[in-house]
C-alpha cells in the first residue's frame, strides 16, 4: 500500500500545480469586479486644432472635417467634436456645415452637428448663396446629404423660409421641408 501512494504523490502534486495555473491565470485575465473593460466610455485620445481629410483613388481630397478639439472612445469608435466644421468642394458647389459641437462615427460617414448649427452651400455658377441655420443636422458625407427634425431658418439669395423637419441632397440641390412651412419668396425679373 506504501508504494501506491508513493507514485500517486507526484500525480497529486502535478495536479495541484496545473489546477493553482489555471486558477492565477484566470484570475489575472479576468477584469476587476464592477469593471466593465472596454465597454467603458472613457477617451483614449484627445486631439486639438484637427483636420480629418477623406481622399479619393486618385489621392484628391473628397472633404475635410476640422474642429478645435477632438475626443476619441475606443468603446464605440467615435470621435466627439467641439467647434466642428465640415467642408466639401466640387465643380459645382462649395458646401460647408459649422456648429458648437458634434459626434462622428466609426467610419467616418456620418456626422451629428449640434447647437448653433449652419450649413452653407456657395454655388459655383454665381446663383444664391444657400443658408440653413438649426440646432441639431445629421450630415451623411458621402451621399452628400442634410437632414434634421428641428425646426429650421433657411435663406436663399432674399427668400426665407422656415419650417420644422428638413432634407438636403446636394448633387440634386432638393431641399425639402417636412412641417410647418412658412416662407417670403423674392423673384427677381428678366
Amino acid at each position: 500500500m506504501k508504494s501506491r501512494l508513493n507514485h500517486l504523490l507526484p500525480v497529486a502534486l502535478m495536479f495541484l500545480i496545473g489546477a493553482m495555473t489555471l486558477w492565477l491565470r484566470f484570475t489575472m485575465e479576468a477584469p476587476p469586479a464592477g469593471d466593465p473593460g472596454k465597454n467603458r466610455h472613457e477617451p483614449d485620445g484627445i486631439a486639438e486644432n484637427v483636420t480629418i481629410a477623406r481622399m479619393d483613388e486618385r489621392g484628391d481630397a473628397q472633404y475635410h472635417v476640422s474642429a478645435t478639439r477632438m475626443v476619441h472612445y475606443p468603446d464605440n469608435d467615435s470621435m466627439e467634436l467641439t467647434a466642428p466644421k465640415f467642408h466639401r468642394t466640387d465643380a459645382n458647389a462649395d458646401l460647408t456645415v459649422v456648429a458648437d459641437h458634434g459626434t462622428i462615427n466609426q467610419e467616418v460617414k456620418e456626422a451629428r452637428f449640434n447647437d448653433n448649427v449652419e450649413l452653407v452651400r456657395h454655388p459655383s455658377n454665381g446663383k444664391d448663396l444657400l443658408t440653413i441655420r438649426t440646432q441639431y443636422m445629421l450630415v451623411f458625407m458621402d451621399r452628400e446629404t442634410a437632414r434634421t427634425d428641428r425646426d429650421v431658418f433657411i435663406v436663399n439669395g432674399a427668400s426665407t423660409l422656415t419650417g420644422t423637419g428638413m432634407e438636403y441632397e446636394k448633387q440634386t440641390g432638393k431641399l425639402t421641408l417636412l412641417s410647418a412651412v412658412k416662407g417670403n419668396f423674392h423673384v427677381q425679373k428678366k
